[in-house]
């Protein structure tokens, strides 16, 4: 078997063995697959918000999420109320302030009568 540079593909030492060989005018043509392209894979932890720690591997080694199998109803059986980035309170917040404002308004506006 003849093989023959294939135009924009660099043959590296550490490259042992061709990805595909394929015939380019009548001769046969290795494609290299590219090295150190690839990001490293690394032991993970995985952080739930409830505390529950799961070892893994990832290319990340930290991953932090907020609800996991421990904690999640559907797994638990528990019926809960579940709090993303305390969204809840800051609506709870937001609409007793309104309130307050909407009561202050009213109580200016009876003065003014």
């Amino acid at each position: 078997m003849n093989f023959v540079s294939h135009p924009g593909v660099s043959v590296r030492n550490s490259c042992k063995f061709p990805l595909v060989i394929r015939p380019v005018r009548g001769k046969f043509a290795p494609l290299f697959m590219k090295t150190d392209i690839h990001p490293k894979y690394v032991d993970a932890e995985i952080r739930c918000a409830c505390g529950n720690e799961i070892k893994t591997r990832s290319t990340k080694p930290v991953i932090i999420v907020g609800i996991c199998n421990v904690c999640h109803p559907f797994y638990t059986g528990q019926q809960k109320f579940v709090d993303t980035a305390g969204r809840v309170d800051k609506f709870q917040q937001r609409a007793a302030k309104t309130q307050a404002a909407q009561e202050a308004f009213a109580a200016t506006k009876k003065k003014k009568k």
